[in-house]
């Protein structure tokens, strides 16, 4: 048994039957159309029987879909593969791009397809695009706004340390111990790096024609089974390639959403900028925090209580950096056992005030909140407000750091955790390490959803005061690239993982393509010309697209006819014949036509080829036309 897979190209949709009971000629991929009648009556399977299947995909003008359908063919294959048996892959227009990222998909994973006798691509215009350099730049925008908001918090704390570096302030964190910062560091930059590696390798896995080893494992396996079979003329080749420096334009009525909904990447860190420079919001938050959040009520004796144990603590570290200067000077310093002691005797005056005050917790809170940022050098600040009256960044900064971290912390249980100090200290970073850039993300995907909401009736308001299109829209369009960190450069006659392009058909059978468009397009011009008169009283009205469905087909475009044409059929044919585990049958021997396909096939296979794109060359008449049947076609709904 063998297989020959077709597959259709952009628009092409199955075959619905005529609702007044009058026959429907399939279409050239559907079974019992005239294609599959002669494939089967000219090629025979050398074992077993012939057989054809439709490969059948949305048939939309999009990049992505078509990358869909391609890993969708690319699971067919693997299990042809597994069944040995042999097969050819026909795509027509944008069907042959789908095989092309089929292929990819199977380099990908090192499948060379020992059973892919031929791959043939007829008049396929492959997509040629360019990776964006940042990362951030391909991401798409789910995935930019949990990117930036996985950042938030290293952001913040860069902020508060740069600020303390550049006012020379004292440090509002780990003033007392140091090391702190560095931990601190370190733990809150781990979500963004965590990100990072996750959408770098997922952009890796997804970008198959941007991968060098990837081309080259296709190029090595495929590029010899592949056979071209394109119009010199092809309107789709021709218009794609010279789309790029066509000034066209093209609008609709979402055209500004993507561009305005962009500013949720960076809503979260606008909004932080904008609290961390206005005094009201930071005076008024930590107003806020004091007398609500820390509302506690410090006595005189609380106080003095507070301050011995502060002066203790303060008394260690003193001694600590005694001790290091005496031995670096002397060689020996205080002893350790009297450092021991004194740390006994903190702890134990601790214990004692957290038996005489039940709220000691609340209290060492609301001391070192004050401490922080309402007193500097042991004094009140002026107004009894934060330091700086929300015009210091160190303040500001550290106010809003304090926020999300310590605070948050707090919120979560940080006081009930027993044991050691340093438990607590554990746990006071790895909450802001899990629970903060949650909570960002979550923020941040809310104001996404909001500005996209926002975006939507702006732009659709807009488009009903616009008549004109931009440049690059219709570019968009055109080639039907929705893809996320992409730019279209053009489109050429060969896979951009090949280097040369097969020769385009000879003429004797390119003549016979192009009279039948011809004829056709004879026919639907006086069939339109029949029915002006019509259109105007049409009901309902004619739009763009369903005047040009009603009166005209896809017929009148040699990209369309090729397998209208009989001869071009034998040439598939002689194609697939040639091929390992088919032959030809009989009937095909006998015919007249087998020596004429078998020698237009003789001329594309024994060129060298050309590593010359269609756009290296200056446009004529026939190109111009070509590029407005592309933009025709991003017009008309459906063929």
């Amino acid at each position: 048994m063998a297989t020959v897979i077709t597959v259709h190209g952009t628009f092409a949709k199955p075959t619905e039957p005529d609702p007044d009971g009058g026959v429907v000629e399939p279409q050239w991929w559907e079974t019992q159309s005239a294609f599959e009648h002669d494939l089967r009556e000219l090629v025979e399977a050398r074992d077993g029987r012939l057989d054809v299947k439709a490969f059948v995909w949305p048939g939309d003008n999009s990049e992505v879909e078509r990358r869909r359908a391609g890993a969708e063919l690319a699971n067919i294959l693997r299990g042809l593969e597994a069944r040995s048996e042999p097969y050819c892959i026909i795509g027509h227009s944008h069907g042959g791009s789908i095989v092309s990222f089929a292929l990819l998909e199977s380099a990908a994973r090192r499948k060379t397809l020992p059973n892919l006798k031929r791959w043939i691509t007829v008049g396929t215009p492959f997509i040629n695009l360019r990776k964006e350099l940042w990362l951030l730049t391909r991401l798409s925008l789910v995935r930019k706004v949990v990117f930036v908001a996985s950042m938030m918090l290293l952001m913040m704390l860069l902020i508060y340390q740069g600020a303390t570096i550049f006012t020379g302030d004292r440090m509002l964190f780990g003033g007392l111990f140091p090391r702190v910062q560095y931990w601190t560091i370190a733990f809150m930059s781990m979500p963004a790096i965590a990100v990072y590696f996750l959408f770098s390798y997922l952009d890796r896995r997804a970008m198959l024609d941007h991968r060098r080893g990837v081309m080259r494992r296709a190029r090595e396996n495929f590029a010899a089974r592949w056979r071209a079979l394109s119009h010199p003329d092809d309107e789709a080749i021709q218009g794609l390639a010279l789309l790029p420096d066509a000034r066209l334009t093209f609008f609709d009525k979402s055209f500004a959403v993507s561009t305005i909904t962009l500013i949720s990447v960076v809503a979260l860190p606008l909004i932080y900028l904008a609290a961390l420079f206005s005094p009201p919001t930071i005076v008024g938050l930590s107003n806020w925090l004091y007398t609500n959040v820390y509302a506690v009520n410090l006595t005189s004796e609380v106080e003095a209580d507070m301050k011995a144990l502060r002066d203790d603590l303060a008394a260690i570290r003193r001694s600590r950096a005694v001790e290091k200067s005496a031995a670096g000077a002397e060689g020996a310093g205080q002893p350790a056992q009297d450092r021991s002691e004194m740390w006994r005797q903190y702890r134990q005056k601790r214990k004692s005030l957290a038996a005489k005050y039940s709220n000691f917790s609340d209290i060492e809170r609301a001391m070192r909140f004050r401490q922080r940022f309402l007193e500097k050098d042991g004094q009140p600040c002026e107004g009894g407000i934060i330091c700086g009256a929300g015009h210091d960044l160190t303040y500001n900064s550290g106010l809003l750091l304090h926020l999300v971290t310590d605070e948050l912390s707090w919120v979560l249980g940080a006081d009930d955790v027993r044991g050691a100090s340093y438990h607590r200290l554990i746990w006071s970073l790895a909450v802001p390490l899990v629970v903060t850039p949650i909570i960002f993300g979550l923020i941040a995907l809310l104001l996404m959803a909001t500005i996209h909401a926002l975006a939507s009736i702006i732009s659709g308001v807009s488009s009903k005061f616009l008549n004109g299109i931009t440049n690059s829209e219709v570019k968009r369009a055109g080639f039907g690239n929705d893809t996320e960190g992409e730019v279209v450069l053009g489109a050429a006659d060969r896979p951009s993982w090949l280097d040369r392009s097969q020769p385009r058909l000879s003429a004797p059978i390119a003549d016979l393509v192009t009279n039948y468009s011809n004829a056709a397009a004879s026919q639907s011009i006086a069939k339109f010309r029949q029915a002006i008169g019509q259109i105007r009283f049409a009901v309902p009205p004619h739009t763009a697209d369903t005047a040009i469905s009603t009166y005209f087909t896809w017929k009148e475009l040699v990209h369309a006819s090729y397998f209208d044409v009989p001869e071009f059929r034998k040439l598939i044919a002689q194609v697939i014949s040639r091929a390992d585990g088919f032959t030809p049958s009989e009937r095909f021997l006998a015919d007249p036509d087998y020596q004429k396909t078998a020698e237009w096939l003789a001329a594309i296979e024994q060129s060298p080829g050309t590593a010359e794109l269609p756009s290296d060359h200056d446009p004529t008449p026939k190109d111009a036309r070509a590029v407005a049947a592309v933009v025709t076609s991003t017009v008309k709904a459906q063929p």
